[in-house]
């Protein structure tokens, strides 16, 4: 996995120089941020080849579920410009992306473009494939069987991953495939929330003591997951990143909140 600032294929270009404050902590790999990124998707950008103008990447909004080994399942209608490029050329590309949640800029969100080719189901795989749907779709039960729709599945053959500014790298297919979702992934931000709003005082001393910038003037809390979580450090000489790591890896909120009291615990003893 390389992640080369220039665009580049893996070893294409020198990686950067990483922040002192996010070195050391153990992080989530690329992989497991892409399948945490699928995992919570239910909308996604399609870009099929266009028949006509021919050649041309044709985009359209869809909805999204992943089945087990992470391959993005859609439900298509026959109608549908996209569906009639993929009978064509099943070349196709898929766009997800991170919500919002509040975040100024969309170029700070996660987000990965999977490549491959996006085929209908038949038999077993199709009716797994309606199951899994429907889980996440539910109001797709009004039409799932229409005779116009199928169910498609795109077989990731290569994956981008950008996680915001200076994160990102070629993630290859069977890393995606192995990797597993991370299980704080649909409480982060009801975390985040609580830590920001309610234990401010805390996430400027994980700043101060634990990540050692010393003259910390703020701090926010941007990201959780098993490992740990991501700072956003306000400094007098600007804004600084840190990451810092949990004891041990977490699987529930209950879980988070023990770690979160134990850092706070070493913060507070080290200043005593």
């Amino acid at each position: 996995m390389s992640t080369s600032t220039d665009h580049g294929r893996p070893g294409a270009g020198p990686e950067p120089a990483a922040d002192p404050h996010l070195q050391g902590a153990k992080a989530p790999s690329h992989a497991e941020r892409c399948r945490t990124l699928a995992q919570r998707a239910r909308a996604a950008t399609l870009c099929t080849l266009a028949r006509d103008p021919a050649g041309y990447p044709y985009g359209s909004l869809v909805a999204v579920t992943v089945d087990a080994h992470g391959r993005p399942l859609l439900l298509l209608s026959a109608l549908a410009e996209h569906t009639g490029n993929l009978k064509v050329r099943a070349e196709a590309s898929l766009l997800l992306a991170e919500p919002a949640e509040g975040l100024a800029d969309p170029l700070a969100l996660g987000r990965m473009t999977l490549m491959g080719p996006c085929r209908p189901l038949e038999g077993a795989e199709a009716a797994a494939a309606r199951t899994s749907f429907l889980a996440m779709h539910p109001r797709a039960s009004y039409y799932v069987d229409f005779t116009d729709f199928s169910f498609y599945r795109l077989d990731p053959v290569s994956i981008r991953y950008v996680g915001g500014f200076g994160r990102m790298s070629w993630v290859e297919a069977d890393a995606y495939a192995a990797a597993e979702p991370d299980p704080l992934a649909a409480d982060a931000a009801g975390i985040l929330e609580h830590m920001n709003t309610d234990h401010a005082d805390a996430v400027l001393a994980y700043a101060k003591v634990l990540a050692g910038i010393k003259d910390a003037t703020g701090a926010t809390m941007t990201s959780v997951d098993r490992y740990g979580f991501e700072l956003d450090v306000i400094t007098p000489a600007g804004p600084k990143a840190a990451r810092l790591p949990f004891g041990a890896p977490v699987s529930a909120t209950d879980e988070v909140r023990k770690a979160m009291v134990a850092l706070v615990r070493e913060a507070r003893g080290r200043t005593a």
